[in-house]
């Protein structure tokens, strides 16, 4: 029997709890970004912004104590006071560095740092000034919240973290360790928790399962330069943490097989995002493995899909329309992929920063039967993680489409495809099970409308797209290849110096002509060739290919990591054309003589 008193009691605390969650709502409206201030110690939001305690209610912290002395307003003093004494304004940290925001209005930035914690934490500095911030506290309850199952008997973990490494003053850098497990059964892989400590530049850590041909596998067990895949023998994406996550808690009936039977070797990467090009930074970040003996149903696996070509064009007469992009994993491909339906239990959506919106949705015999994301507001720095309590499931020959829709860049040139902040990608990431155990490369992306599939599965990669045999042009090995780079660099070159004659032009138009450079196959040709850039011949046909032909070519297939190619295309057209015409004019005028010869 319930008690009146205890009901009454019951109901206070309730009616308490509802006029401080309205309350802190409404303080956080009177900020710049007051609903998204992250917490420096698990990137968790910090709704009691001038609070001690996250969740408010609490002691002020000095951010809190500066609104409270302003009357709780957005006051040009405010904003330039650095209330937590880092060396930043509170408008520098909440997202207006000029302060301009007025309550209502959108802030002109994300905020990236909180303005009553004093950042970085491991300074000597900041350390004496946070001496009331517990963030091992904080960081376990997080834990405990967000994947319960790591409490369970017979629950283990492994501490893996990259050895301690220079952040390079650069925006965009991606670093990579290999780690052998030591482990003698089968285990299953439940969680991964974050061990970031840079985490002013740390923006996501990724981990990969490597099959058990690693070369060479001693030098790369210390940190090195890497790109958005650590190693070819390391694709299988099985763990990640990004920034505002909490970790990765698998679903009660899947884990990622480690072990004799699973993954051995694994390969940890870290993406530092640097756009203020710091200094004097180190890092020792990573990830926890929570692992259990305990083998649950099912297998995990990750499948990532998406598109590989992105160009986002500026402005263009005040014309500010957003871009979308499609790609398509197809039911062909789904086909091979899958020998079973596979069951669907978390997903995110990864673009950069001009990304607006994205879906990834599944299609059965051309009809939409499954919405697997549907993010219409995408924010870089805040990403939204999809959990399925009941997993989604596709079976063999659906087709899993993405759509990325961008805003228009205010940059004067294009943005392309790359894996710098500043470029822009358009991924998925989606966590499955029963894992596909075949699948060595589980990417199913796409170069324009070219899948990526029909060039990796075994039974459609030796299958011609278009009339062209890919596999075989693409491979500066063979001598059908080889003869053409050879006869365009006799043809346009004096030495070193493009020459872009008569010869040289007919030589490059009938190269273009080729099946292998029509279409989208053409994109795929041009980006697959600058991989290899380093190589003269390489560098010297495509400055050719791209300079002598009067062929239009898109922007961001132009553009390298290293440079824009056929930046002189219009003046030597423009030379040809002036020739053409002057042959014109000689050939009329002979004619005309004959006749009046005749």
């Amino acid at each position: 029997m319930i008690r009146p008193q205890a009901t009454l009691t019951a109901c206070l605390l309730a009616l308490t709890c509802f006029q401080l969650t309205h309350a802190y709502k409404r303080f956080q409206e009177l900020i710049p970004n007051g609903a998204r201030v992250f917490s420096p110690c698990c990137n968790q939001t910090w709704p009691g912004v001038g609070h001690k305690n996250k969740d408010g209610g609490s002691h002020r912290n000095p951010f809190g104590v500066d609104f409270y002395r302003h009357k709780m307003s957005w006051t040009k003093e405010l904003c330039q006071t650095d209330s937590d004494g880092d060396g930043r304004t509170n408008g520098e940290e909440l997202g207006d560095p000029d302060c301009t925001w007025t309550k209502g209005k959108s802030p002109k930035k994300s905020s990236d740092s909180h303005p009553g914690i004093c950042e970085p934490l491991n300074s000597p500095k900041c350390q004496k000034i946070n001496h009331w911030l517990n963030c091992e506290a904080e960081a376990a309850d997080m834990k405990i919240a967000a994947c319960p199952h790591i409490q369970s008997p017979g629950v283990m973990n492994i501490s893996l973290r990259m050895t301690e490494t220079p952040v390079p003053p650069a925006e965009t850098t991606y670093f990579c360790q290999l780690f052998d497990l030591d482990l003698k059964k089968d285990m299953h892989m439940i969680a991964t928790t974050p061990l970031v400590e840079a985490t002013e530049v740390v923006h996501h850590v990724l981990l990969f399962g490597c099959t058990r041909q690693v070369r060479n596998i001693k030098s790369l067990q210390s940190p090195y330069p890497c790109e958005m895949v650590p190693h070819s023998e390391c694709r299988s994406l099985i763990g990640a943490w990004t920034m505002r996550s909490p970790g990765e808690c698998a679903h009660r009936d899947m884990g990622f097989r480690m072990g004799p039977g699973g993954y051995m070797t694994v390969a940890l990467q870290v993406h530092w995002n640097n756009p203020d090009n710091k200094a004097n930074l180190m890092d020792r970040s990573g990830l926890m493995l929570y692992l259990t003996d305990k083998l649950r149903p099912y297998d995990a696996g990750m499948l990532v899909v998406g598109q590989d070509y992105v160009q986002v064009d500026p402005v263009k007469d005040g014309q500010a329309n957003d871009l979308e992009f499609l790609s398509s994993c197809p039911g062909r491909c789904t086909t091979h992929m899958f020998t079973k339906p596979i069951q669907i239990t978390s997903a995110v959506n990864h673009m950069h920063y001009l990304g607006k919106s994205q879906h990834i949705k599944v299609y059965r015999n051309n009809t939409k039967v499954q919405v697997i994301t549907d993010q219409e507001e995408y924010l870089y720095d805040d990403p939204k993680i999809y959990n399925f309590h009941q997993p989604i499931r596709v079976e063999p020959g659906d087709e899993i489409r993405t759509s990325c829709t961008y805003k228009r860049t205010p940059t004067k040139e294009p943005v392309c495809w790359g894996e710098a902040t500043s470029d822009e990608m358009c991924f998925g990431f989606i966590t499955y099970f029963p894992v596909e155990k075949h699948l060595s490369h589980p990417w199913c992306t796409s170069t324009k409308s070219l899948s990526s599939c029909d060039r990796q599965l075994p039974a459609l990669r030796t299958t011609e797209i278009n009339g062209c045999k890919w596999w075989e042009f693409r491979n500066l090995t063979l001598s059908s290849t080889r003869n053409m780079f050879r006869q365009v660099l006799l043809e346009c070159y004096n030495n070193t110096t493009l020459k872009c004659t008569e010869t040289c032009r007919a030589n490059v138009t009938k190269v273009l002509s080729h099946e292998c450079l029509q279409g989208d196959m053409r994109t795929y040709m041009l980006k697959k060739f600058k991989e290899l850039e380093t190589l003269d011949e390489v560098r010297l046909t495509l400055e050719a290919l791209m300079t002598c032909s009067c062929q239009e070519f898109e922007y961001c297939e132009r553009k390298s990591t290293t440079r824009l190619y056929g930046r002189l295309q219009e003046k030597f057209c423009s030379s040809a054309s002036c020739e053409n015409r002057i042959s014109s004019l000689v050939l009329a005028l002979l004619l005309t003589c004959l006749l009046i010869l005749y």
